[in-house]
Formats: C-alpha cells, structure tokens, sequence
C-alpha cells in the first residue's frame, strides 16, 4: 500500500469503531482490540515502510465492510475527529 492507501485505511478502522460507539454496537471487546492494533501497526509503518502489515481477520473485516456500508447509509459523521486524521490542505479542482 502506499502512503494514501495507508491513511485511508487507518480513517476507515477509526471511523468503523466510532460509528459502533456511538449509533449500532457491532464489534465486540476483541474485535475493537484486533482493528485497533490494525490501526496501530499502519501508523507504525508509516514511519518504518519496512514493517509488514498485520491485517484484521477475514470475519472482522466482513463486519468492517458492513459498517462502512451503513456509515454512507446514515450519512455518519462522528462526533469526535480522528486524532490521527492527516490534514490535507483543501485546494480548488
């Protein structure tokens, strides 16, 4: 994966475990233990590229897809902001 693809990824994992916080529990205790060390060992690898990736399980990422899917149904926005949310700078296209 590249940078972007890693920021992607790591935005997608917070926003899932927001949205089962704070509208529909989905994940269990050990689900949210899994994604966040998901989560973890992408910023890790941002600043070590040399790293492997220590993807969730497939059953967990089922339930990630799923909850992405209802993130857009809902027109989710969290409440708090990822607070490892990269700022991109806004521009004109």
């Amino acid at each position: 994966m590249n940078k972007i693809q890693i920021e992607n990824r790591i935005a997608i994992l917070y926003l899932s475990l927001q949205f089962c916080t704070e509208k529909i529990k989905t994940f269990t205790v050990g689900e949210r233990i899994c994604i966040n060390q998901e989560r973890f060992q992408w910023l890790h690898i941002l600043s070590n590229p040399e790293e492997e990736p220590k993807p969730v399980s497939v059953q967990i990422e089922t339930k990630i897809q799923e909850v992405t899917r209802l993130i857009a149904i809902y027109n989710y926005k969290p409440s708090n902001q990822d607070p490892f949310d990269y700022q991109k700078p806004e521009t004109d296209l």
